[in-house]
Order: C-alpha cells, then sequence, then structure tokens
C-alpha cells in the first residue's frame, strides 16, 4: 500500500505537489512527507480538521477546511488487521491568498507565542499550492481508489468546511484572496467567455479560462456552496442573454437557462455545480454556433429543432412533431429534409447523440443514467446506436475526452 501511494504521490507532483500524513486511529501521526510536519500538524490539529477526519465514518473521502480557505483530503481505510489509518494530502489553498491574510491568519490562531515561529509558519503556509476545485477532488477520487479499490463520483465526496473553533468565523470576509484589479480581470474574462457565446465559437474558449472565471467566486454568504451556485447562477443568466443576442431564440434559450439554474440549485457540492455550469457553458456555444450556420431554416422547422433539442428525453417521432406544429405529417416531414438534409427521425437521433456526448464529456454521471436522459430505451441501445454514429462506444468516448 505504501507503495502504492508513493507512486501516487509521485504522479500528483506532475502537475502539484501535495505533502501525505498518515495518522492512527487516536490520532497520532504515524509518518509524513513534510519538512516542516510539527507546524503544519498543529495548523492541522488547530483547525479541527483532525478531529474531523477521525469521526467521518461514511467510508468515503472528504475534502477539510476552515473559513482561511486552508484544504485537506482526507480518507480513512481499515487494513488487514482492523487498525483504522488516515491518510490526508495537503494542506492547500482553494484560491490565490496574499501575504497579509497569510499573516491575520498566523495571528488569529494563536498556535505560538514566538515571532520567529510565526514568520516561519507564514512563509511555509505561503509555499503551499493553491488547487481548483476541480484538481482537488480529483485527487480525492484518485485516492479512494488506491485505498479502497471503489470508484465513486464527484457527487459523494464529504465535505467538512466550517465550524472550526479555533478559526475566525469572519476570517472569510477578509478579502485576502481579491486584488484591486482582479474585478477588471474578471470583467475581461467575463466579455471574453460572453463573446464567445454570441459567436457560437465552439473553439476560441478553453477551459481552462472556465475554470478560472470560477476561481473568482465573491464570499457572498460563509457557505461556499451557495456562493457558487449564486456566482453560477448569475454566470447562466448572462449566457441566456448573450445566446439570444447570437441568434438563439429565447424560447430555447430562457428554457435551458431555467433548467440549467434549477440543477444548480439541486446540487450538493461545489464541484457538481462546476460540472453543471461547463455542461451549460458549452451547450450555449454548441446552439449557437449551430444556429447561425443555419439561418436559413424557416420559423417551423427551427421550432421543430429547438423542441427536438429541449426534450431529448422524451418520446418523439414526426407525429408528435406534426401535432405539436399544427401541420401536416406529410409536409412537415418533407420541409424538414429538405431543409437540414435529414430526415426527422434521423436529426431526433443525431440530437440526442450531442446531448449525449456532451453529458460524456462534462459530468461523471453513469452510462445507464446519460442513456435515460437521452431517450435511449436502454443502456444496450443506446452504445449500439453512439457507437454506430461514433464509431467508439461511449466509455471509449469519455476516455478519449478526458485524456485530451
Amino acid at each position: 500500500m505504501q507503495e502504492r501511494i508513493r507512486l501516487y504521490l509521485d504522479l500528483i507532483a506532475c502537475s502539484q505537489p501535495l505533502l501525505y500524513w498518515r495518522y492512527d486511529a487516536k490520532g497520532n501521526l504515524l509518518e509524513s512527507t513534510c519538512p516542516t510536519e510539527k507546524m503544519l500538524d498543529d495548523v492541522f490539529r488547530a483547525t479541527g480538521a483532525l478531529d474531523e477526519a477521525l469521526h467521518n465514518e461514511s467510508g468515503l473521502p472528504m475534502i477539510l477546511g476552515s473559513n482561511s480557505l486552508l484544504r485537506w483530503i482526507a480518507e480513512r481505510n481499515a487494513g488487514e488487521t482492523d487498525d483504522v489509518s488516515l491518510h490526508v494530502l495537503g494542506p492547500f489553498f482553494a484560491n490565490e491568498v496574499r501575504t497579509e491574510g497569510v499573516k491575520w491568519f498566523v495571528r488569529q490562531a494563536h498556535l505560538s507565542d514566538s515571532e520567529p515561529w510565526n514568520r516561519a509558519l507564514t512563509d511555509t503556509l505561503l509555499s503551499l499550492p493553491a488547487l481548483s476545485v476541480q484538481f482537488y477532488c480529483q485527487y480525492a477520487l484518485m485516492l479512494h481508489f488506491l485505498l479502497t479499490g471503489n470508484r465513486v463520483t464527484v457527487g459523494e465526496i464529504q465535505y467538512s468546511l466550517e465550524g472550526m473553533e479555533a478559526v475566525p468565523a469572519d476570517f472569510s470576509n477578509l478579502k485576502i484572496h481579491t486584488k484591486p484589479k482582479d474585478r477588471k480581470e474578471v470583467y475581461r474574462l467575463e466579455r471574453a467567455l460572453l463573446n464567445a457565446v454570441r459567436e457560437g465559437d465552439v473553439e476560441g474558449v478553453s477551459a481552462m479560462s472556465l475554470a478560472g472565471h470560477t476561481a473568482r467566486v465573491r464570499q457572498y454568504t460563509n457557505d461556499p456552496l451557495r456562493n457558487m451556485q449564486i456566482a453560477c447562477t448569475t454566470f447562466v443568466t448572462l449566457c441566456t442573454r448573450a445566446a439570444i443576442e447570437g441568434g438563439l431564440s429565447t424560447t430555447m434559450s430562457y428554457s435551458l437557462g431555467d433548467a440549467y439554474i434549477k440543477s444548480i440549485f439541486l446540487a450538493k457540492s461545489s464541484a457538481e455545480v462546476q460540472d453543471i455550469k461547463d455542461q451549460m457553458y458549452r451547450d450555449f456555444i454548441t446552439r449557437v454556433h449551430n444556429c447561425r450556420h443555419n439561418p436559413e431554416y424557416s420559423n417551423m422547422v427551427q421550432s421543430c429543432c429547438d423542441y427536438i433539442e429541449l426534450h431529448v428525453a422524451e418520446p418523439l417521432s414526426i407525429e408528435t412533431l406534426a401535432a405539436r406544429m399544427g401541420y401536416a405529417k406529410y409536409y412537415l416531414s418533407t420541409r424538414f429534409k429538405k431543409e437540414t438534409g435529414v430526415s426527422v427521425g434521423n436529426y431526433i437521433k443525431f440530437a440526442r447523440i450531442e446531448k449525449a456526448k456532451l453529458l460524456l464529456a462534462t459530468t461523471d454521471k453513469d452510462i445507464a443514467e446519460i442513456a435515460e436522459e437521452t431517450g435511449f430505451a436502454s443502456r444496450s441501445f443506446f452504445s449500439n446506436t453512439f457507437k454506430r454514429c461514433l464509431g467508439m462506444t461511449p466509455a471509449a468516448y469519455r476516455r478519449n475526452m478526458a485524456s485530451m
């Protein structure tokens, strides 16, 4: 197990090196890779994070932290002798911090009266990495698999990010992660992101740019999840308006926006909110792109396309569309194929496959769940149809997208 953990740490170090700690069931430190072991162990205990981790009996990975934005990844496992070990990665920051904020934290924590020791702790904390939600959730899932051999989803990660008595509750009110120029940077980034929606620019904005926008969530409340939900809801609203300006119908735009906002407020974790936001953003860009490249569609055909794409999970047929649009089945079928180049049945199939591709690339949902959400009768039928259209299975497509 320790050899596997060392390999795991070497792999993580290719991106962001993280410190590793192992404790026994009573909270005694057994080993660590930290050169300032005593100092950061004191921080871990003082914030209450160690106690929280030792009482986590869910069998799932946990993200621990405090209002200082300092975070740890923890996982308990029982060995062959039933001895419980606690494996911990961190600490790291969930956002960029300034020197002033770290000094404030050190003063308020009261870990030592020694000024040289406090300066050394400040320097140590400033050397810690800052990880996005996407990265530290991935590391938590990998640690769980390494220790248990079981795969879990991002939505199953446990969080304990508040209630640490040693850290003042108002620490989040100190805007240690915000520089005076940050709002201008956020404005420029949002303008670029929204322009990509208006233009339907499917190649113009990278996922890293979108992640950069997420990292700048303002502290509206003391609840990190609610803060992200508020920020992402605002962004969905902006994307909805940008899509309308780009030519997407108001019905389609507002229906999509409302659906994504509802999903955001039903999310159980910040990582899940970010996944929904990423999916929403790519969805809007793709739809505007398709709309701008098919301006010759009549209102009748465009309405059919919009209805199909908004209701891919429901039973769809030419009869359903003809009755809804108020046209004869033969007339609608003929006009639809003349303008789009494909039959209604094939368009429905392709719309479902496109939605499935989006879900495979941007979520951790099970393939059977995706099949249901995209209107396929069964997982096997979905997999066979997907492979005929793309030349690979849904699982292979997801692996390819993850490696890009």
